[in-house]
């Protein structure tokens, strides 16, 4: 071996001793390779997002921010509050000045959009007048049902085309019994009535030609109390009664400008009448008495549901309707047909219904008696309770065209938008009810006026003025969407 192959050799050797992996130069000339390749494809890549960059507008790239239209921190940002509170402000405000007009006998309650406007006085209890009905009415409803019908009968023994004796006209308490002439004498006129017509028609049906007896009058469904007690001369006859279960045309028999003192004797006396104008021949005069419960049932007749006969009370302001439907209020509770059990059952169902009953006195259904007494906050809740558009509600008069009403706001903003019940006696005026505003939002309110001179027109027109005049400017404006940014 040579030398120069020996030095060669050791050169190697020299060279594998020396540069080893992991030595400085390895990495240093390692990361100097790597940091000249990354450095060339990040210069390539730069190189094509500046030129992408170039062909991008600066407005594609920043969006502008839209000014705001109100704060951020904004009532503005409340739109449904703040409408609410902007529409009830100005309710309030346009209420005020009833404060100087009402005074401290009397009592006013106002609520809408499930909030309390204004209450004077709401828990004073004063005399109601006819606004009582309300209250009857209401509990009826509740008692009743609105599906509940009256029902009028015949009973007798019918032998081919005789009844044999005498043909029993049992009354069912029935308020709106008329025949078809009544209605065309009244001031206010019965509407929604039960054709006592019918009943004679529906008889005559089965082939009854002739009545070997009489027809007799059964009242025996209630009680023979035919006013209340405490009621003067001057109203009796009048303005109520004389009641009873069986009554036709308020006991009136047409053709008699008086009232007979029993009103069953003057139903059998009518129903002749009705009868032999049809043809059929009745052998004895009219009396009254007591069917037996195993007379059969011949014919019968139903009034109309309960909502339509209480919308001729409420809106009429029939007294007598009232009282016998506080008499069926407690015959339908307790069996007794009277106007104290009726009394009583109705501060029962109050009770049982959550409705104020501080202060309550109910002497009678009508309203008649000045020793009732209700708070306003009473009369109030109940007409909540319907909001206007139930039964209770939408039996009222309705301003400037029917019943009490008919004659009052005929011309106006609420002019058929108001709907209320009236109430009037010496000395108290009063007036509960809705205003509607559309389809389903109605303000409620409840007035009773008591103390010397507040009857007088001078005196109430005014206050019945401002107060139909404020509730008729509360409008949907400003709306939620009106107000919002």
């Amino acid at each position: 071996m040579s030398d120069n192959f020996l030095e060669d050799s050791t050169s190697i050797k020299r060279a594998k001793h020396k540069v080893k992996v992991g030595s400085p130069r390895v990495v240093f000339t390692l990361l100097g390779t790597l940091t000249l390749v990354v450095g060339a494809a990040l210069g390539a890549a730069w190189k094509t997002v500046d030129n992408i960059a170039a062909s991008v507008s600066a407005q594609s790239v920043v969006r502008e921010i839209p000014e705001l239209s109100a704060s951020i921190i904004s009532a503005r940002r409340a739109p449904v509050t703040l409408s609410s509170e902007k529409r009830i402000g100005s309710l309030r405000r346009s209420l005020a000045r009833l404060e100087r007009l009402i005074n401290a006998e009397s009592c006013l309650v106002v609520d809408v959009e499930g909030q309390q406007i204004m209450a004077l006085r709401p828990n004073l209890p004063v005399i109601p007048a006819s606004t009582m009905k309300v209250l009857v009415a209401s509990v009826a409803l509740e008692v009743l049902g609105p599906e509940f019908t009256y029902k009028t009968k015949v009973q007798g023994i019918q032998d081919g085309g005789t009844i044999s004796g005498d043909l029993y006209l049992v009354g069912g308490g029935d308020p709106v019994l008329v025949s078809a002439q009544y209605p065309t004498i009244e001031p206010l006129p019965t509407f929604n009535g039960t054709s006592i017509e019918a009943l004679a028609d529906a008889l005559i049906a089965t082939g009854v030609k002739s009545i070997s007896g009489s027809v007799i009058g059964d009242e025996s469904r209630y009680d023979s109390e035919r006013f209340t007690p405490t009621l003067g001369l001057g109203i009796r006859m009048t303005e109520v009664g004389p009641l009873g279960a069986l009554m036709i045309n308020d006991g009136v028999v047409t053709g008699n400008p008086i009232k007979p003192d029993n009103p069953a004797l003057a139903a059998a006396q009518e129903f002749t009448n009705i009868l032999i104008a049809k043809g059929v021949n009745v052998s004895g005069a009219a009396s009254v008495g007591v069917a037996s419960s195993d007379i059969p049932v011949i014919a019968e007749i139903s009034s109309r549901a309960l909502p339509d006969v209480l919308a001729e009370m409420l809106t009429n302001s029939d007294n007598n309707t009232a009282e016998l439907v506080l008499k069926e209020i407690g015959f339908s509770s307790v069996q007794q047909g009277t106007r104290l059990a009726g009394a009583q059952a109705m501060i029962t169902k109050f009770t049982e219904m959550g409705i104020p009953t501080e202060g309550l006195t109910i002497n009678d259904g009508s309203g008649l008696d000045r020793g009732n007494r209700v708070m306003c906050s009473t009369i109030q809740s109940l007409l909540l309770r319907d909001g206007g558009f139930g039964s209770l509600g939408t039996g009222l008069a309705v301003a400037g065209r029917t019943g009490t009403l008919g004659d009052l706001f005929t011309e106006g903003t609420v002019t058929q938008r108001l709907r209320g019940k009236t109430g009037t006696l010496t000395g108290v005026k009063g007036l509960a009810g809705f205003v509607t505003y559309d389809a389903e939002l109605a303000s409620t309110f409840t007035l009773i006026l008591n103390g010397s001179g507040v009857s007088n027109q001078s005196t109430y027109r005014p206050i019945w003025s401002a107060l139909a005049e404020a509730l008729a400017t509360f409008s949907s404006s400003p709306s939620a969407s009106e107000i919002s940014p």
